[in-house]
């Protein structure tokens, strides 16, 4: 199951996002999410996992068709109000995403690998309803951002979740979806929020290139219409000739 934000999280949630780490936090990871994303206006994305909604508002400013997924239906509402009538936020779970195969352009994961059981089934599923590409974003292991955040009281929303290094994200890219084409780079939470080729960024984001699945239907046979049986080598027709006498 997901981690769920109930009311009083939710609230403490949406606090945070206007303080100091919570503002350099929603510049840094918009700029990696436009960087490595590398979308174009009037794509379909479906952001999974969306919290309150700060990356669909971004992407939805860009001219992208947008949707969001969220386990808690405290935050989803939350998200909507937030967000008003342009975009759609459903409530659901992550690890069986209620939508059909290649339903999207693209789908985004911003730090929600950190907050789900089974990673591998998220980003499996992710796949599945993207036809395009699938953007994983997640707070660093290896960065200062990381440590600074277990060692300040207080609340983050990431807390007691699991965070991830650059190589530990491609690696379960590799084992759920084998040889796809990666593209990766990081941003920085201070002093600057501008994206770079840094392994210790405070957030790093993959994106993967994800081959569309091909729909197949039943084969339905029909059964042919009665007709008088004939030989199996006939060739239409056949004329009988009567031998004559000297032959």
């Amino acid at each position: 199951m997901d981690r769920i934000f109930e009311a009083q999280e939710a609230q403490a949630y949406e606090d945070w996002l206007d303080t100091r780490p919570g503002l350099a936090y929603q510049a840094a990871s918009n700029r990696l999410l436009d960087r490595v994303l590398d979308y174009r206006p009037g794509w379909r994305v479906l952001d999974v996992g969306c919290g309150l909604g700060v990356h669909l508002r971004h992407l939805r400013e860009k001219g992208l068709v947008c949707f969001g997924l969220e386990a808690g239906p405290v935050t989803a509402r939350v998200a909507q109000q937030r967000l008003g009538s342009q975009v759609e936020v459903e409530v659901g779970d992550a690890h069986d995403l209620p939508y059909e195969d290649n339903s999207f352009d693209a789908a985004i994961l911003v730090n929600t690998l950190e907050l789900v059981d089974r990673p591998a089934q998220v980003l499996s599923e992710a796949a599945r309803v993207a036809q395009g590409r699938v953007c994983l974003i997640t707070l660093n292991l290896l960065s200062w951002a990381n440590l600074s955040r277990r060692l300040h009281p207080g609340f983050h929303p990431l807390r007691g979740g699991r965070t991830m290094s650059l190589w530990g994200l491609r690696q379960l890219v590799r084992s759920v979806l084998g040889p796809a084409p990666q593209a990766w780079s990081a941003a920085q939470l201070w002093p600057r929020h501008q994206p770079g080729p840094w392994v210790w960024g405070g957030l790093v984001g993959v994106c993967v290139a994800v081959t569309p699945r091909l729909r197949t239907r039943p084969l339905t046979v029909t059964a042919p219409a009665r007709h008088t049986p004939q030989p199996a080598h006939s060739h239409g027709r056949l004329t009988v000739v009567p031998r004559g006498e000297g032959s």
